[in-house]
């Protein structure tokens, strides 16, 4: 076999990239559909011209040509790989000589790219979501947004949650079943002069199947539209822009429940509307307006409502959760401890004393505590009641369903008080 129809046979079996890697070595342009980069090639290897359209400086002949073509050919794994490398071998080599071909694995990647952007693509700065079951990538210029346009790049935090696991966190009465509509971010529509918050928004549609209705048709299960603020503070909450606008099949929904100028709902933060008699079987067209200068993205999903006790049944019994003595550590530094001593702390004077008053109501609810509850990284001494919980009430923290735990310290106090209210009544 001659080297033009050893090569033709190998160039048979390549791809537009590894037909565009050959022709960067030899010198020549990567224009046209696969076979003009075939053709270029196999012209260097016939007779050394190459039309002059295409043509670059290159002192390369036939037997270098010939190399490059059978070492990009060693470094494919594809079928037959082995014996049509050994048969280009047998033109320069005589004998029934053996060859070891090494042949490189192909790089599969791994990397799961979901960004609100859109785009799927790979870029140098990436950031993985910390959740063990999602570890999706997501770029960084997308979803970590300065808070001023002029501060460049801002610092990338050291735990990363993508929309998806901080929705999933932002409200335990809700459960996803499904995304009809992964999030997307809003783009600014008509950005003003006068220095005043751009208008942005956005318009998608989403697909409902037989099977979502008919699971829709159960009175636990409905369709939400959510939005959130891209590079939040506070990552587990909901937040829609300043006069939000929001639009289901041409139906008016209204997003908020609060004035349009105001920055947040009750608790600091906003929720899902339900917008399931707006949606039908098919495709459904939604759509955003707001007039803000930061960023959201917007989305939907089919949830199940879970109720209040199943949502105590989730959190961890009292002894499985907090030591009682720790508790009562932490209550000491409060109301005992300095500033220096723990940053966090209630106090802003050092108490010396026999006994203090605790307030038993809820801040949230003013009701008095059933169950004593907080969020286990929170270093005060307040809690709140588990039944009416959002966010922490005492230092307006946000954490999510995982961390709350049975306060023992409080709970012991709690539980004491109805008892001696009951033997009074």
């Amino acid at each position: 076999m001659d080297l033009l129809t050893s090569c033709k046979d190998k160039l048979a079996y390549f791809r537009i990239k590894e037909l565009k890697d050959v022709l960067t070595l030899l010198g020549l342009s990567k224009q046209g559909k696969k076979q003009d980069l075939v053709d270029r090639i196999l012209a260097i290897l016939s007779d050394g011209q190459v039309s002059k359209i295409w043509a670059k400086k290159s002192a390369i002949g036939k037997e270098e040509a010939a190399k490059l073509v059978d070492d990009t050919y060693r470094k494919m794994q594809v079928s037959g790989a082995t014996d049509l490398a050994s048969k280009g071998q047998g033109t320069s080599n005589c004998g029934n000589s053996k060859f070891n071909v090494e042949i490189d694995e192909p790089f599969h990647s791994d990397t799961k790219v979901r960004c609100p952007c859109g785009t799927s693509l790979e870029t140098e700065l990436m950031i993985k979501c910390e959740d063990c079951k999602c570890h999706v990538w997501q770029h960084i210029g997308c979803i970590i947004i300065p808070e001023e346009a002029m501060e460049g790049t801002p610092q990338v935090p050291d735990v990363f949650y993508c929309e998806i696991c901080r929705l999933s966190r932002a409200d335990p009465f809700w459960v996803t079943v499904a995304h009809p509509l992964y999030p997307v971010k809003l783009a600014a529509t008509n950005v003003p002069t006068d220095g005043s918050s751009p208008v942005q928004g956005v318009e998608k549609t989403f697909h409902l199947t037989r099977a979502d209705k008919d699971l829709l048709a159960k009175q636990e299960y409905d369709v939400q539209a959510w939005c959130m603020l891209l590079n939040d503070k506070v990552p587990f909450r909901m937040q829609w822009p300043h006069y939000a606008d929001l639009q289901v099949n041409g139906i008016a929904v209204r997003a908020i429940n609060r004035p349009g100028s105001q920055l947040l709902g009750a608790n600091g933060r906003d929720d899902g509307p339900i917008i399931t008699p707006c949606a039908k079987d098919g495709i459904n067209k939604l759509s955003l307006t707001g007039c803000d200068a930061r960023i959201f993205c917007l989305g939907v999903r089919i949830v199940k409502r879970r109720t209040v006790q199943q949502i105590l049944n989730m959190i961890p019994k009292e002894s499985e959760g907090e030591r009682f003595e720790d508790a009562l550590a932490r209550v000491c530094r409060c109301v005992g401890g300095t500033a220096t001593d723990n940053a966090c702390s209630d106090s802003d004077l050092e108490v010396v004393a026999d006994s203090f008053g605790v307030n038993l109501r809820c801040p949230m609810s003013g009701s008095r505590m059933k169950v004593a509850g907080r969020f286990k990284p929170c270093a005060h001494m307040g809690c709140f009641d588990l039944e009416v919980f959002w966010q922490c009430p005492i230092c307006l923290k946000n954490y999510s369903l995982e961390n709350i735990i049975v306060d023992p310290y409080f709970n012991r106090i709690t539980s004491k008080a109805l008892r001696g209210r009951y033997n009074r009544d």
